[in-house]
Parts: C-alpha cells; structure tokens; sequence
C-alpha cells in the first residue's frame, strides 16, 4: 500500500493551490457513515423554490409566459368587465406563499396554476415545489405521489428528470432498496438523460445494489458511471463521480469484513492474505474517489482509507490461535503478532489525523472527518494498551 500520509498530503496541496473549494451542503450519516446523500432533497428546500431554474429572459420583454382573460357582464346591457391571471403570476405568488411559511397557500396556487395552466412552463417547476414543500413537512407519500405525477405529465421537461431522480433519493434515503432500483432503472430507460443525468443514475443504482449485497451487479453499475464520465465532453461537478469511485471502494470492503478467517494453520495464513489484498484494492479505489477534490467524498476516502488498518489489526489480533501453538508459549505467540502488525495501528493514526486536517483544508466539517477525529482518539488508547502489554487476544 502507498503511503496514505503521503496520498492525502498531496490532495491537501492541491486543495491549497486550486483556491478556496466550494462549501458542500452536507446531509447527516449515521455513526458509522456509510449510506448515501439524503441531501437530495436540500436541492429544493423551502426558499430555494427551484424559481432560478427559469431562464433569465431579455429585461426590456415581460415574459407572463400565459395570460388568461375572462368577461364578466356587470348587468344587462352593461359593459363587460375584464379580469386576467397570468401563469408567471401564479407562480411568484405562490413562491412568495412558500418562502413565508404558508406552506398551505403555497400549494394550493401552485396546484392552481398546473390546473389552470398545464402547457406553461411554471407547471412542471410547480409540481417539483409541492413535492418539497411535502418533503419539507415529512410527508413522504404525497411527496413521492407528486414526483410521480410529475414524471408522467411532463416527461420532456428538466424538472422531470429531476423529479425521478428525486424519487430515487427519497426511496433509497428510507431503505426501500427495491423500490429505488426500479425508479433508477426507469429513469436509465429515458431518452432525455444528459451525461452528468446518467452518471448520478449509475452511481446511486450501484449504491442500491451494494446495499442489496448484489454485488456483480452493483459493480457493473458503478462500472457504467465511471464509462459514461470518459465519455462526456466535460462534467462541472464530480460529485457523483467521486461517489462511484467510493462505493467501487465500499464494494471491496463489504468483500473484505464477509471474508472468514479460519481456524487451520494453512487456511488462516491464506485468509488473512485474501484479506488484505481486498484491502489494498479498496483501498486504491477509494484513493481514486480522494483524488477528485469533492470535500464530502474526499473525506469519506480518506475516513475508510485510514479505518481499513484497523480492521486489519483486528482481523490479525482477533484470529483463532494456530494449532501447533501450545497454550504454554500463547503469551508469547500474542505479543509477536501485536509486535508485527503494530504498525497498521500506527497508518491508521496517521490517516485519521491526515482526513481531519483534510476537511480543514476544504473548510468544512463532514461527519466522516468528525469520524475520524474520534477514531484517532480511540486508536491512541489502543496503542497505548498495546505498549503496556495489555493486547487484545484470539477471541476477546
């Protein structure tokens, strides 16, 4: 293994030297972080109405983009008194509705304008804003039914392709795996995807299937995403790149914890080696997904990169004894094993406080370099025990 000290200093040098990088808004990860971005729906929280996708138009033309108008007799043989409502007018009065906390009015003019309206071009942006005014309140069932709707009336429109893969987040967010893989494959199914659209498609259908255990198929997928982005003319943000280099790592490291180790000589040299070359390639893989600079992926790399040592420690200490070993000379057989693989605790140590200084470098803190600045205190402790002679031994 290349020296991860040395790999992640490098990516520090090059964060100090490309600029001040970009902040991510980063989504909450569970202990031990390992699942993907609910963050997908912060694309379209309340106050960020998805209004800005609307293109600018020229200032000097007031785009209402449609205007009805409607007669009203004001008596007989008075004369007729004219009203007008205008789409783009709907629209700005429901945003205003949405940004105010009215979260109730804000639906209902949305709903009015797709209504009243269903070929403006406000329409699909109005169903994509009740779906996050649905999800801003928990209400993941009418915010899925809204993103459905929307995927089916307003298949040729941006916010559909988003809204399906809104769907996708959503349903993988609340671990209904099956039903995330079918949305993402009907979204691969669409004609309209751009690159970067297919990219993030392969990167979360690998992400299912890996948390599916369906592992060839997880890698085919996150193969895919690294194809689609070779091909691509240009992708501004790696984002979902880096995402795929990850979870090729994650994959390998699923691998790597399901190995067994087991009790015969022969057999536990073997499978400690089978071990450790899944780590090396998981390791290489997450250094790939290091490399692209993306703060919440960055450290995630170099979390698991650093914690990968200490599951090989463990592997190492935790093996059974071999079988020509005597119980007499055991105390002697753990204090040789602790002596040799001492310094997996040590990379480890270095790689964890390497990823703190990481996040420093890019300006945020991520859980997964909160992670690493407990793991670095915990790893301290063990490799204090291990210097005083209180070793952790086969099957403790």
């Amino acid at each position: 293994m290349r020296s991860l000290a040395l790999v992640l200093l490098l990516v520090l040098l090059l964060a100090a030297c490309g600029g001040a990088p970009r902040h991510e808004t980063l989504p909450s990860v569970t202990v031990t972080p390992a699942r993907d971005l609910d963050g997908a729906r912060n694309a379209a929280s309340p106050g960020n109405f998805h209004d800005t996708k609307i293109e600018a138009r020229d200032p000097r033309v007031v785009d209402l983009d449609i205007i009805r108008i409607t007669a009203h007799a004001n008596g007989p043989g008075g004369d007729p008194e004219l009203t007008s409502v205008a789409s783009a007018d709907l629209f700005k009065q429901a945003n205003e509705a949405a940004k105010a906390g009215r979260q109730r009015d804000a639906i209902a003019t949305y709903r009015q304008l797709v209504s009243e309206f269903p070929e403006s071009q406000f329409a699909p942006v109005s169903l994509f804003n009740i779906a996050a005014v649905y999800d801003a309140q928990g209400d993941l069932t009418s915010t899925v039914t809204t993103l459905v709707e929307l995927v089916a009336k307003y298949p040729g429109a941006r916010e559909s392709i988003d809204g399906h893969l809104y769907i996708a987040a959503l349903q993988a967010d609340h671990r209904q795996w099956a039903d995330a893989a079918a949305t993402l494959s009907a979204a691969l199914a669409r004609s309209n995807l751009t690159f970067a659209d297919r990219i993030e498609v392969f990167a979360r259908k690998g992400y299912v299937e890996l948390e599916q255990h369906q592992y060839d198929q997880a890698e085919a997928s996150l193969a895919a995403a690294l194809t689609e982005w070779r091909k691509a003319p240009r992708i501004d943000d790696p984002y979902y790149i880096a995402m795929a280099h990850y979870y090729r790592g994650e994959l390998l490291h699923k691998k790597f914890i399901e190995a067994p180790v087991r009790g015969g000589d022969d057999e536990m040299v073997a499978d400690l080696e089978a071990k450790r070359a899944l780590a090396v390639k998981a390791y290489d893989r997450w250094r790939e997904s290091l490399g692209f600079k993306q703060a919440y992926w960055a450290t995630a790399s170099g979390y698991q990169m650093s914690q990968i040592f200490v599951e090989l420690w463990e592997a190492h200490v935790r093996a059974p004894y071999p079988r020509r070993i005597e119980v007499a000379i055991r105390p002697t057989y753990v204090a040789d094993v602790h002596a040799r693989i001492r310094e997996d605790l040590e990379k480890a140590l270095e790689g964890h406080r390497m990823n703190v200084e990481l996040a420093r470098a890019y300006g945020v803190d991520t859980p997964w370099s909160t992670a690493s600045e407990q793991q670095a205190v915990t790893i301290m402790e063990l490799l204090a025990k291990d210097t005083a002679g209180t070793y952790v031994t086969p099957g403790s």
